[in-house]
Formats: C-alpha cells, structure tokens, sequence
C-alpha cells in the first residue's frame, strides 16, 4: 500500500466515524489525517530502527482510527519483521476481522504461520497451520500484483502439505520471473517429480546442474529416462529415443543402461516407420 493511498482508504473505511466525530474530540480535529501522520510517523521511525517508537506510533493511530484495517495491517508488519510472530497473527486477525480481503492483513498472516508451521514445537499443528496459511496466501495472489515472496512460499506450502502439482504449476511460474532462483529450481524439480511431470522435472534438474548441483546429476537421468517412457507410450518415438540418449550420456549408475539401451533402439525403430 503506498502512503498516498492511506488517506482514501482510511476514509472509505470509516466514513461513518469521521462524519460523526465523538463529542470529546476537538471540532477542527481530522482523525484521518491524524491517523496517517501517525502511520507516516511509524514507518519513518521503524526505518531508523526504533521499532518500539514506531509500534506506539501505529497503535496511536489504530486509537483515534480502530476501524482502519489497513492500520491493523500495518501493525502485523512491524510485527512480524521483529520476529514477533503471535503479536503479528493477533494484529493481521484484527484486521480481518475488520475487513476480510485485507490483502496486507492475508499476507502477513501467511507468511507467518507458514514460518510458525516450521518450527518443532508446532510440528503437531504444522499440516493445519499450512493449510490456513495457503487460504490467506491464494487470496494475496488472485489480486494483480505480483508478490514474488508470497509465490514462493505458497509454492513451498503446497508441497509441505502434499500438492504437488500446485506446488509445481507456482515454482514454474515464479522461475519465470526470477529465473534460475536455486530454492525455486529445486522445489519445482521436486514436485515435478512427485507430480509426474516429467518435462518439468528434467528443465529443473538440468539448470540446477548448470548452477553448479553436480550432486542432482542422478536425479536429472532419473527423470530423462521417465520422460522417455512418457514419450514412448504418448508414440512420440523420436522425442523418447533423443530423450534416451541424453539419459545414456547423464549418469548410467542411476538406471538400467541395458534396458533404457533396448528402449531407444525400439524408439529409433518405430520413429522410423
């Protein structure tokens, strides 16, 4: 949300409120405006390290504003980037409770039960706090904003809780932003494999090769050799027998040399039918 925003959603927010200001409050008092000197204030005094100055700031502000999601939100930031988890998730509910599509209010929340769903004292509570975090996660993704962070660890939460092809189709998005980005690669190279997709598989174990993950060296002949077979029983023999031979010159001790052989000899023999 940039600052200049504040103000409007600010008003949209709490029209009612500011049109009827409560009798204590000074007739030339602008709550609003008030609320985003305070915001403006907290960001300038966070950014020099004064995070508790700043946090007073924000709930100085959410005090003349409760209404303002967006304060909430703001609030489950500072939170979170102090480690603060439990104060963050508190703040973003708050938020939410307010306003549900809050986008900044989703990804904190997100963000930090996914971190909360890794630690070991969670580990019992980990598949649900994963699940809530990907609901709060989609929500900040179906918005037309790009939100590399968000992508990432959705991509990771899907696979943690076992949906491959999600955490696959998000990693191969992601990459097409931040190409060659290793945590990407090797989530997608993962679920691909895991998801059958076998084209995935070998494009991500082959640029984590050329990136210096010489250890991946099997994994990537593993899945040439079961996108070989994927070709072959789709008949698209030439492709199955070039996939094959670039098996055959990956790492032999990964599979059958003999049998993957058989295979690209009957490939090449039908291709040429």
């Amino acid at each position: 949300m940039g600052f200049l925003m504040l103000p409007i959603l600010l008003t949209a927010a709490l029209a009612p409120a500011v049109q009827a200001p409560a009798p204590t409050q000074a007739a030339t008092a602008d709550p609003v405006s008030e609320a985003y000197f305070l915001f403006l204030q907290s960001r300038d005094l966070e950014q020099r390290g004064q995070v508790e100055s700043a946090i007073a700031a924000l709930k100085k502000a959410i005090g003349v504003l409760p209404r303002a999601a967006e304060l909430h939100a703001e609030l489950s930031g500072v939170y979170a980037r102090e480690g603060r988890s439990a104060e963050s998730v508190a703040a973003a509910k708050s938020a939410l409770s307010i306003d549900p599509a809050n986008r900044e209010a989703n990804r904190w929340l997100g963000l930090v039960q996914a971190a909360v769903a890794d630690l070991p004292a969670n580990a019992g509570l980990a598949g649900s706090l994963r699940t809530e975090a990907i609901g709060y996660l989609e929500k900040v993704m179906a918005a037309p904003v790009s939100d590399l962070q968000v992508q990432l660890t959705l991509g990771q939460l899907y696979a943690s809780n076992g949906q491959h092809d999600k955490a696959a189709t998000t990693f191969k998005s992601f990459l097409q932003e931040q190409p060659g980005f290793p945590q990407a690669l090797l989530g997608l190279g993962e679920s691909a494999e895991r998801a059958g997709r076998w084209e995935d598989a070998v494009a991500a174990w082959g640029q984590v090769m050329t990136l210096g993950g010489a250890a991946y060296k099997p994994r990537y002949a593993t899945a040439l050799v079961n996108l070989g077979d994927q070709y072959f029983a789709q008949k698209r023999y030439r492709e199955a027998a070039d996939v094959f031979d670039r098996a055959l010159t990956s790492d032999r001790t990964a599979f059958d040399a003999a049998d993957v052989t058989r295979k690209r000899d009957r490939a090449r023999e039908l291709a040429g039918k």
